[in-house]
């Protein structure tokens, strides 16, 4: 490793630091304000009387987490590897028909209402039909997550790709700038936000696509746990199961964050 790159990476990691802290003091209420809530719900619901089947307590859905016969673990891993393929995979088809939108306009007038109509179709319509076409097993989960992830990554990419102003234009084809030189040179850097902004959204949709799948019929994966403990009213289950899918949303989300601010840098706060 060079002295340069050495400097870089260590004034990089106190600014790292810096923002992870900034980010914990400005969601602390946040943080607090569950605390309260768990605390009301854990001594409130006994006192008031509510069967566990109905509600359960903070304190039982906790404990089902240890409960080895369930494996929720296991389960949140099976739908956080459908969420995350089908992610990248939704995610590059967007980028790649934005980039195709932009640079020719009867591509888009042939391809986008049929985009439209794949975003009207029910999903519990479709999500049958995945399974029977592609198995009960990763790829018809991960088609689900591709296909809730891909239509806010297109929609946001092909508007941040055409907000150039003419002047920005006419300064790149002043100096030769061919197509995909003001592609690559331009009109991507100009349009990296909005991508971000549209993977920050396509992460959470991919999430609930892989588990709309799961709940359509598979073996495996969180919408499966909530399937089975829903029918024999094992609420605390439910609820575990929809603690972790939270928590890869929110893992997805802080990754896609953490990215945007390392390649976005002319972005950042002061």
């Amino acid at each position: 490793m060079s002295n340069r790159a050495l400097l870089r990476d260590l004034r990089a990691t106190p600014r790292v630091s810096a923002w992870l802290f900034r980010l914990m003091r400005r969601y602390a209420a946040a943080l607090a304000l569950m605390v309260l809530l768990l605390s009301g719900l854990e001594w409130g619901l006994p006192a008031a009387g509510v069967p566990r089947y109905l509600l359960p307590t903070p304190s039982q859905v906790v404990a089902s987490f240890g409960d080895p016969r369930g494996d929720l673990f296991g389960h949140a891993r099976a739908t956080a590897s459908a969420a995350l393929l089908g992610l990248t995979f939704g995610a590059a088809m967007g980028l790649l028909l934005a980039v195709a939108f932009v640079h020719a306009r009867p591509v888009e007038d042939a391809f986008y209402p049929w985009v439209l109509l794949s975003q009207a179709v029910p999903a519990a319509a479709l999500a049958p039909l995945l399974t029977i076409w592609l198995g009960n097993g990763l790829a018809p989960r991960a088609a689900m997550a591709a296909l809730f992830a891909f239509f806010p990554v297109l929609v946001s990419a092909a508007r941040g790709l055409r907000d150039l102003s003419p002047e920005q234009l006419a300064l790149m084809r002043s100096w030769g700038a061919h197509r995909w030189q003001l592609l690559w040179h331009l009109r991507i850097p100009v349009a990296l936000p909005a991508i971000f902004a549209g993977l920050k959204v396509a992460a959470a949709l991919a999430v609930v696509g892989a588990i709309v799948s799961e709940l359509a019929g598979s073996g495996r994966g969180l919408g499966f746990v909530v399937s089975v403990a829903s029918y024999r009213l094992q609420t605390d289950r439910v609820f575990a199961a929809v603690v972790l899918a939270a928590l890869i949303s929110l893992t997805l989300h802080g990754a896609i964050a953490l990215a945007e601010r390392l390649i976005v840098f002319w972005r950042r706060p002061g």
